[in-house]
Formats: structure tokens, sequence, C-alpha cells
């Protein structure tokens, strides 16, 4: 499993919003989305919205990265257990990379 993080600034809340209801409305391989958080949580640097899907050969990587304008997109493995390392050395950064809280994540 894989999940993906759109990062945005608040003064972009509704691209970021207009792209979540684009992802719900035209992937089915997209498993679960999330609303936008619009503050900062956990190891997030910037407000974003959450989705979770099962693999990447899908094409969903390729079409966030066409979909997502402006905006910032870590998508990481699941892993389970080593979440440091989902987040920083197996992640993938659409965009440009903004680093995470490392500090707040579990091993």
């Amino acid at each position: 499993m894989y999940h993906g993080h759109v990062y945005f600034p608040l003064r972009f809340a509704e691209q970021a919003e207009t792209l979540r209801q684009k992802i719900l409305s035209e992937r089915n391989d997209v498993m679960e989305v999330f609303p936008l958080v619009q503050r900062l949580v956990g190891p997030h640097k910037m407000p974003m919205f959450e989705i979770h899907f099962a693999n990447k050969e899908s094409g969903i990587v390729e079409w966030l990265d066409q979909e997502r304008g402006d905006m910032s997109v870590l998508i990481h493995p699941v892993t389970g257990g080593e979440e440091t390392l989902d987040h920083t050395v197996r992640a993938i950064w659409l965009g440009r990379e903004l680093g995470i809280f490392e500090e707040t994540l579990s091993s």
C-alpha cells in the first residue's frame, strides 16, 4: 500500500479541493481520499490532503504528476514499523521536495 500527501499553501486550498474532487471522480484505483487538512499535522510541513492506493502500477503517480499543478506530492510505501524510512529513503516527490519533520515519526 502507498500513501500520497498532496501539499498546498493555504491560499491554494480551492485548487487542492478541486484536485481532491477530481481524484474522487476519475481515479477508481485510489482506495481512500481524505479531506483537506488546513494546518500542520504529524511530519508534514504544509497543509495537505492524503490519498491511499494499492500500487503504483495503475498510473496514479504519473496522473498526479500531470494534475498537481504547482503543488508538491510526497508518495511513500507503508511497510509497517519503519515510518522514517518510508517517508524519506523510500519516498518519491513530485514537484518541489519539502522534507518532513522526521522527529514526529516512529523508528
